[in-house]
């Protein structure tokens, strides 16, 4: 059975992006400084990518994200020879969720930011959207440290093409 296998592969997976749900588990994997982006459901599929232009008293940063749809993961058969309860590879399929993405910001900080959030001129679902964004702070230990962690944040962007802050 593969079970373990699968659930040790999407724990490092899910661990190497180290989002706020990581604190309080030393996963090993550092946190990364930026935002991840979230988009409901019901708009996933039009929302193949956002730019986000992330200004803060360090200066501006701009990225296009690619966002991905969500969907069930699974196993690709694995070579022949292998074990058979060994997963080689995963890969997330295509399916009906929310979608998401991450958008590493090297020089973000604590303070307080100003993001806005654009779709491509030829997208098919149109969002332009500012949203002030505080970032919290993300350690691998809870509670952390006073004055350490890394900055993060994670945006939302709703069915009708408003963005604001989430968690």
């Amino acid at each position: 059975m593969m079970r373990p296998v699968w659930a040790a592969l999407l724990l490092v997976t899910v661990a190497g992006c180290a989002g706020a749900e990581s604190v309080g588990g030393s996963t090993g994997a550092a946190a990364l400084r930026g935002f991840g982006v979230e988009v409901e459901q019901a708009v996933a599929p039009r929302v193949p990518s956002v730019h986000l232009r992330t200004c803060g008293s360090w200066g501006c940063h701009e990225q296009d994200v690619p966002l991905m749809v969500s969907g069930p993961m699974s196993a690709l058969p694995c070579p022949t020879g292998a074990a058979p309860d060994t997963a080689c590879s995963a890969v997330r399929l295509p399916g009906p969720g929310p979608g998401f993405g991450y958008a590493p910001v090297p020089p973000l900080t604590l303070d307080p930011v100003t993001v806005t959030v654009t779709t491509p001129d030829k997208a098919k679902f149109k969002i332009n959207a500012e949203v002030r964004v505080t970032p919290v702070a993300v350690c691998d230990a809870a509670p952390c440290p006073s004055g350490t962690g890394t900055p993060q944040a994670k945006l939302q962007i709703a069915a009708d093409g408003t963005v604001r802050q989430s968690g």
